[in-house]
């Protein structure tokens, strides 16, 4: 019971852990399991991002293009200025036009146009003339700043391409490129968490975001909330289509480029990609560029494949994450076995995963992981150990049970089959040899000390008697069966059995070395000046019933039967003939195969409530050769 309690008490304590840890997790466990939604990604692998989102990059190979003109002095007029950053805004310009023109719905330039161009006002008249020439088609990126002053106090400042604003027709051309970038305990949110999550929070003047600007120039709405979304990457960089900036530019290699017929229709995202190293933005992919995350989230935002959490309250989180440890906790009830209980939670755990990958990858939700699939080791270390603890309790009992009647070596045996165990102690029949032995004149012994005030010499004696006796069965591999008086009953064959045969010639080799036994305490008694005792050994093989008989209160492992009355009239008989040791004509044919034993019939005797029964006596071989 107390045992039951506490399993109870500790499962109660791991369920709240369990509920705690997925509605209100700690950072730690924010970070452990971040790490583990990371390694599903990566186990679930790349997925095939739309191909209407298409990167033109202003990449190394771009710059080394442009690099390579200008040391052979030979510039073409599409190659001016495009072999550093930042590039000239008017080329931005031109690629976007050559875009448009080959039928792509939107392009949005990820680059902040600040103030005017580094370049010259022709620079930026150029390039407005191309914002005029496509209106509504054409988004610009605009940044939110934030500073502290000297108190600490923060301050957001919005950075944006003024001198567009007119070509542009209003700041519904703009978006936001900030992004709440992933962290060790958080995944990357979508740019639009920040541009309507933490701007409206701070009470901030704000735009979308670029790619939200993006979809919407390209006549598309966003399929999911995007403010409370995670980013769901499709890949590592290079996962979307892409087509290097000075490839569009050349006129030579664009007018038969093979991705040209593609754009038809599609969001193209035009940006710098140089390497990123450790200043691009972590994902469970490795290191991404800006550009490409604003892809993955436009991406998401088409398809409604962002990541979110489900279910969004913490309460229902901490439900939900207890669901499979309840239900292992309600099925184990009916399977109390330890097998059964950790099968199930075994079942749970593979359940748990693969409900976790199906709702990752189909429905696109993060479901609570971690601190089920934490809950449900435990519990499984929690049945483990409660099954441990319980047996040894039991081994300890079987032990302590068998110990008073058999050798250490027998008990270990039973006890190598706990459940063989229980099934000895609840009742079977066996083949057994029960031995019998008794005293001779023990009674009249007794009264006579008894008058004589010696009773503390008779109980030594007899106690110095039966200790003997005992090593004797044990070391034979008998069964102590029970003291009755001065009277010793043993078994041979249970609980254990080495075979019938074997059992008999065991048990009467224990008869006559219970003999020899007698015959070295009678020569130390006798020259202590004790006097000396005689006893008569029984034998009778056959079927028994074994097990626990008694009430609840007084248990005792016996065996019942008619072969157990006729070893004790055997050991009678042994008054009555000239031998110690007797047996039935059973066990005088088992010990046949024994070539170091005999026996000899003496005859039918007149056994009390048997009538005339043969009886044998038994001997070393070499002893009856002589």
């Amino acid at each position: 019971m107390r045992r039951t309690r506490t399993l109870a008490m500790l499962t109660g304590a791991l369920l709240v852990w369990v509920g705690v840890s997925a509605g209100w997790p700690g950072p730690r466990w924010r970070i452990w399991e971040r790490g583990l939604g990371d390694q599903l990604l990566l186990l679930l692998g790349p997925r095939r991002p739309p191909a209407s989102v298409v990167l033109v990059t202003v990449d190394d190979a771009t710059l080394q293009q442009g690099d390579w003109f200008e040391q052979n002095r030979e510039i073409p007029e599409w190659a001016k200025g495009i072999g550093t950053l930042p590039w000239p805004r008017a080329a931005y310009g031109k690629v976007a036009d050559k875009l448009l023109q080959a039928g792509a719905a939107a392009v949005a330039i990820n680059v902040v146009f600040e103030g005017p161009s580094g370049t010259g006002s022709a620079d930026d008249a150029l390039m407005e003339q191309i914002l005029r020439r496509h209106p509504g088609r054409i988004a610009l990126a605009a940044e939110m700043l934030e500073s502290n002053d000297s108190q600490g106090a923060g301050s957001l400042t919005l950075v944006r391409p003024e001198l567009f604003l007119t070509s542009l027709g209003g700041a519904g051309s703009l978006g936001l490129t900030n992004t709440l970038a992933g962290s060790p305990s958080e995944p990357s949110r979508h740019p639009e968490a920040y541009a309507r999550g933490v701007l409206t929070a701070q009470e901030a003047a704000s735009l979308p975001a670029l790619s939200t600007t993006l979809l919407r120039m390209a006549g598309h709405h966003s399929r999911q909330n995007d403010v409370i979304s995670s980013l769901h990457f499709y890949g590592p960089e290079g996962s979307f289509r892409r087509l290097p900036a000075w490839e569009v530019l050349d006129p030579d290699r664009w007018r038969n480029h093979p991705l040209r017929p593609t754009l038809a229709g599609s969001m193209v995202l035009l940006g710098p990609v140089v390497t990123q190293g450790d200043d691009g933005y972590p994902t469970p992919f490795g290191s991404m560029s800006g550009l490409e995350l604003l892809a993955t989230a436009s991406a998401n935002s088409l398809q409604g494949d962002g990541l979110q959490p489900w279910p969004g309250a913490p309460p229902a989180r901490a439900l939900l994450a207890l669901v499979p440890l309840l239900l292992v906790m309600v099925a184990a009830r009916v399977r109390p076995a330890v097998r059964g209980r950790l099968a199930l939670v075994a079942l749970a755990l593979a359940l748990q995963f693969g409900i976790g990958i199906v709702a990752l990858r189909q429905a696109h939700r993060w479901l609570p992981l971690l601190p089920p699939i934490t809950g449900l080791v435990l519990l499984g270390l929690l049945y483990g150990g409660d099954a441990y603890v319980s047996e040894e309790r039991e081994r300890r009992r079987l032990r302590r049970t068998f110990e008073r009647y058999v050798a250490p070596g027998v008990v270990a045996e039973i006890l190598s089959d706990p459940e063989s165990a229980q099934g000895i102690l609840r009742g079977r029949l066996l083949e057994v040899t029960v031995l019998m032995t008794d005293i001779k004149g023990f009674t009249v012994l007794t009264k006579q000390r008894s008058g004589e005030g010696k009773s503390e010499l008779h109980v030594l004696q007899l106690n110095e008697y039966l200790g003997a006796m005992v090593e004797v069965v044990m070391a034979h591999g008998g069964t102590v069966d029970k003291f009755i008086g001065d009277a010793v009953m043993a078994v041979f064959g249970s609980p254990v059995s080495r075979g019938v045969a074997e059992e008999a010639s065991q048990a009467v080799r224990c008869a006559l070395a219970m003999r020899a036994a007698l015959a070295g305490l009678n020569e130390d008694w006798a020259r202590r000046g004790i006097a000396t005792l005689d006893n008569g050994i029984g034998l009778a093989s056959g079927q028994v019933m074994v097990g626990q008989i008694g009430s609840p209160k007084r248990m005792e492992f016996t065996v019942i039967g008619d072969t157990v009355n006729l070893s004790a009239r055997l050991e009678s008989a042994t008054r009555n003939v000239d031998a110690a040791v007797v047996c039935d004509a059973q066990t005088a044919s088992l010990i046949q195969a024994d070539a170091g034993l005999a026996s000899r019939s003496l005859g039918a005797q007149p056994v009390k409530s048997l009538g005339e029964v043969e009886i044998f006596t038994v001997s070393l071989r070499d002893q009856a050769s002589r």
